[in-house]
């Protein structure tokens, strides 16, 4: 028997990018028994609702699914989803990613054919509103499998299949067994509103290093991919300077975490992902060693990136000492079941 594969959408506020998410699915061959679409509108304003329904109404031979949660938070959306699955394989996708035609059928044959694959990926490729500025070149970090930008979620490891560190598995093409899912206790706080921040963790890393703990595989597979949608308000030294905060609040929730022994049992998974953090931020250190002709300019970012990462971090730190609610919250051993502590 084929499993079913439940793809899960959480969504806030973007019902055109949401519409054109679904409608690059529906694109596929795919038989409609196969897989079910399950959208999880966190609190939108806008025509999210209407729009599904209206899909919904036009596409009748198609599982899709729409909840309603307005509990602030990616990580709300990614449970409801989980929740009302009935896949034994679980794909979440952002709301603004366009899949290839063979993104679906990818993730069918793979994860049918080699039961060892727990969590899957592939690339995960740029579709920029306009041509992206120049110094967008330093942000991306090669390695042994080829290159990735994790400031936009970008990656691309070649046109073969490969093992990779369970890392590399990003929120917006994230697939994973349920049965592994839930036995990980699933995602951490990700995506939290900015007047929430000091709840904010370090969202699908999380899972990924108790994966990585528990010598689950994490594979590569370039059929499996997607385009991710970049608008130019992404472009700019302000969004680049809120995501380097915001990593520092993720960075500080997992240095907690570790230091409380919620990750990491044994010293060799330790060692290994102490590793991958050098290695992701190596793409600061490539701006700051940059010889291009706005060298000067490149500078000044990372140096301005740099401390709005060590703010974050900061704030988060000083957050979790002073305030009662941030300390229960960060130390919770899951977030399978939950409410937001607002406070």
């Amino acid at each position: 028997m084929i499993p079913i594969v439940s793809i899960i959408i959480p969504t806030f506020n973007r019902c055109k990018l949401l519409q054109d998410t679904i409608e690059s699915i529906f694109s596929h061959n795919t038989a409609t028994d196969l897989f079910e679409i399950i959208v999880v509108d966190n609190g939108s304003t806008d025509e999210t609702k209407e729009i599904v329904e209206k899909i919904q109404k036009e596409n009748s031979s198609f599982n899709l699914h729409y909840f309603f949660d307005d509990i602030p938070g990616l990580l709300s959306g990614r449970h409801r989803g989980a929740k009302e699955s009935r896949g034994e394989i679980l794909s979440f996708i952002d709301d603004d990613v366009l899949v290839s035609e063979t993104w679906l059928e990818g993730i069918i044959e793979r994860m049918n054919e080699n039961k060892q694959i727990a969590l899957l990926s592939g690339p995960c490729l740029p579709k920029y509103e306009s041509n992206p500025p120049e110094w967008l070149n330093d942000f991306w970090t090669k390695n042994e499998n080829g290159i990735h930008c994790g400031w936009l979620s970008l990656m691309d490891f070649g046109s073969e299949e490969i093992e990779i560190d369970p890392l590399f598995v990003w929120g917006l093409n994230f697939t994973i067994r349920k049965s592994v899912f839930k036995e990980l206790k699933g995602f951490h706080p990700d995506n939290i509103p900015k007047k929430l921040q000091h709840f904010q963790g370090d969202g699908e890393t999380g899972l990924s290093l108790k994966a990585k703990e528990k010598g689950f595989k994490a594979y590569y597979n370039p059929r499996v991919n997607l385009f991710h949608q970049i608008p130019n308000s992404r472009l700019t030294e302000n969004y680049f300077s809120q995501r380097a905060f915001y990593q520092g609040v993720a960075n500080s929730y997992t240095q907690i975490r570790v230091e409380n022994g919620l990750y990491f049992t044994n010293e060799k998974s330790k060692s290994d992902s102490v590793g991958f953090f050098k290695l992701v931020k190596k793409s600061l250190k490539k701006m700051i060693n940059s010889k291009s002709k706005q060298r000067e300019f490149d500078d000044s970012l990372a140096f301005k990136f740099k401390m709005s990462e060590i703010e974050g971090f900061n704030f988060h730190q000083k957050m979790f000492k002073e305030n009662e609610f941030v300390r229960t919250w960060t130390l919770q051993n899951d977030y399978l079941n939950y409410d937001l502590p607002i406070i």
